[in-house]
């Protein structure tokens, strides 16, 4: 059996008026808020739980070809690995309706584990301390967003917290602590990361 959500974008004046199905890989509720790609862009956007089906794929209430699935339930998304505190850098507000993606880049604060959860790869921070300055450092920035791969940083908190912070910011997000007065960005090529690879985080995290 499969379920199914038929979702509301109340916070999107073009579709508000509709209702339309989606695949949930996980357990929802009626009431209850989630995020889930809109548009050819897949941008992410908050939606209402409207109704559930449980059924099976040749029985789903509109062609299982044409069904995106739910991204996650509404917010940001933490976990646990191995006792130490991650932080995935999605399901965060950029605009009044957007959020940024999941499943790009996680923080983990402290000394990193031996492996690394599913769908993510460790990249330590901690070993040296000219790591966002590297030239690799770009290239595996580059490489994770044009593959929307996961990247687990590893390192001291006060290590990673403005990469963080300049990685939402430069996601359109709003963040208690931005990183410079300039803006992410600024802050981002002052740092050494090409143009060319901020274009392309922006556009995949988004």
């Amino acid at each position: 059996m499969v379920t199914f959500a038929a979702l509301r974008f109340s916070e999107d004046e073009n579709i508000a008026d509709r209702v339309y199905w989606y695949r949930a890989d996980f357990p929802v509720k009626e009431g209850e808020r989630v995020l889930a790609p809109v548009g050819s862009h897949d941008r992410l956007q908050c939606a209402r739980v409207e109704r559930v089906l449980e059924a099976k794929e040749e029985d789903a209430p509109y062609d299982i070809r044409l069904i995106k699935r739910v991204a996650a339930h509404l917010g940001a998304r933490s976990f646990l690995w191995e006792g130490r505190a991650c932080l995935e850098l999605g399901g965060v507000r950029y605009d009044s309706k957007r959020f940024t993606r999941f499943g790009t880049f996680a923080c983990l604060f402290g000394e990193p584990p031996e492996t690394a959860p599913d769908g993510f790869q460790i990249v330590p921070v901690a070993a040296y301390d000219d790591f966002f300055e590297r030239e690799e450092t770009f290239s595996l920035f580059a490489r994770l967003a044009e593959l929307r791969e996961g990247a687990l940083l590893v390192g001291e908190e006060g290590t990673l917290v403005p990469l963080a912070n300049a990685i939402l910011e430069l996601a359109g997000a709003k963040v208690k602590q931005p990183v410079s007065p300039l803006g992410a960005e600024a802050y981002l090529l002052d740092l050494g990361y090409p143009k060319a690879v901020l274009t392309k985080l922006a556009e995949k995290l988004r």
